[in-house]
């Protein structure tokens, strides 16, 4: 799945993290590749999250309920003027 709607984005990733296998990580970065957040699957219900871009943050134990206000707003602070994102599977 290498680019999805900006608009679209929170929700997608929230349906690919639901199937994300422990350990792994899912980033999603801008055209330029300059900013980005990459959440990674610790356990069953629990997600990291570092957020690089115009502010760098990482979010500790975030539970799946929690991660999706989360998402919405890294998505609204990181990628303001973005069409398109692009989105990576690897190892946390």
């Amino acid at each position: 799945m290498p680019w999805i709607s900006a608009k679209s984005a929170d929700k997608l990733v929230l349906g690919q993290l639901g199937k994300l296998e422990v350990g792994k990580a899912l980033r999603v970065e801008s055209f330029k590749g300059d900013r980005w957040v990459e959440i990674v699957k610790e356990d069953t219900d629990s997600f990291k999250v570092v957020e690089s871009g115009f502010k760098k943050a990482t979010y500790e134990r975030v539970t799946f309920k929690d991660l999706k206000m989360l998402l919405k707003r890294i998505f609204d602070d990181e990628f303001p003027r973005s069409h398109q994102l692009r989105v990576s599977v690897h190892e946390g």
